[in-house]
């Protein structure tokens, strides 16, 4: 499925200004002593997509992005329509309404966000194999993300900007965890918060309550947190695509009914809510399973082929970087990939 694609849209924030006509003019507002309404920024004018504001002592660039953008994440937002963004006091600053270019693509290319996926995780042991990842590496790529100013989205946020609803972050990227190990309420829990970053958990449900995994109540707790958004992986991680026991597509339509409803029964008996996401087990796809989520009411699903994601990428085939015990830093800064760019007519 290929979304229509608009071209660049040039915004030119600050020579608005020459044009009062555009705008009206609103009256100021006396400055707070203490946290921010959106009342509390003075307004110098408005058009149907730009607020101008002038800055006023205490306030900061992430004030506004969280007042007016619904996130402090989303200062980027205003350094891309404000050619220097000042923020002394007096100064003027343009606050976008609405996403300038939801699309994310440009003349020279367009903008991309990877999904990163894991699996297990061990603390003290040596990995045991590939998919095993160790704590201090683990925290070492949630700090490169925190200190290089990337925005972790979760699956809600994804889907929001796959349906032009938000737009598409300069820095962008989702972590997301399959299968439901108990490592990651051991291991990957605690530093999750610690740094306070999003991950999407996609289980199957046969798997949970088993020796290795998470528990019900482990689940609970870490989807409680707002940081951890729990998706299905199916219900006993089998392919999603044909197998060799379809004797035929009415076979194989059944056996991915049957693998929907009762993960979905599971999820809604445990957790209150069916899913909205699903991560294909082994990756494994196909039209006929992409068109059933569709049906049922799924807005994304995810893949483990290598690679980002445009806004205009099917939906339901996300691709995904698989993360393994051996990746170097270096390594997992090249999956990082934000832009991809166009080359240039000859």
């Amino acid at each position: 499925m290929l979304f229509n694609l608009r071209p660049r849209r040039q915004s030119h924030a600050y020579a608005a200004l020459l044009l009062p006509a555009l705008f009206a003019f609103e009256g100021c507002s006396t400055l707070p002593g203490g946290a921010f309404n959106k009342s509390d920024f003075v307004t110098v004018a408005q058009s149907d997509e730009f607020y101008v504001l002038r800055m006023q002592q205490g306030q900061t660039p992430e004030d506004i992005a969280d007042i007016f953008l619904g996130n402090r994440d989303a200062v980027w937002q205003l350094d891309e329509v404000n050619a220097q963004l000042q923020t002394a006091p007096g100064e003027l600053i343009a606050v976008p309404k609405k996403p300038i270019n939801p699309t994310g693509v440009y003349s020279n290319g367009y903008r991309t966000i990877p999904i990163l996926c894991y699996h297990q995780f061990t603390a003290e042991q040596p990995p045991s194999q590939k998919l095993e990842l160790r704590a201090a590496d683990f925290e070492a790529q949630l700090r490169y993300l925190r200190d290089n100013d990337f925005q972790v989205l979760s699956f809600d946020e994804l889907r929001d900007v796959m349906q032009f609803k938000r737009p598409m972050p300069a820095k962008g990227v989702v972590l997301t965890i399959d299968d439901g190990y108990a490592s990651v309420y051991d291991v990957a829990w605690p530093l999750l918060k610690q740094y306070e970053m999003r991950a999407t958990l996609f289980i199957y449900t046969d798997f949970i309550g088993a020796g290795a995994a998470l528990n019900w109540d482990e689940i609970r707790e870490m989807r409680d947190s707002g940081l951890i958004q729990v998706e299905s992986h199916g219900k006993s991680h089998t392919s999603l695509a044909p197998i060799s026991q379809d004797s035929d597509e009415r076979s194989y339509r059944n056996r991915l009914a049957a693998e929907l409803s009762a993960s979905e029964a599971s999820f809604m008996a445990n957790l209150g809510a069916a899913p909205d996401y699903v991560s294909y087990p082994y990756g494994n796809s196909s039209r006929v399973i992409a068109t059933m989520l569709k049906e049922n009411g799924y807005s994304l699903a995810a893949t483990v082929t290598r690679g980002n994601n445009g806004s205009f990428v099917d939906p339901f085939l996300l691709h995904r970087t698989m993360i393994y015990d051996g990746h170097t830093l270096s390594d997992f800064e090249g999956f990082l990939r934000n832009f991809s760019s166009r080359p240039r007519p000859r």
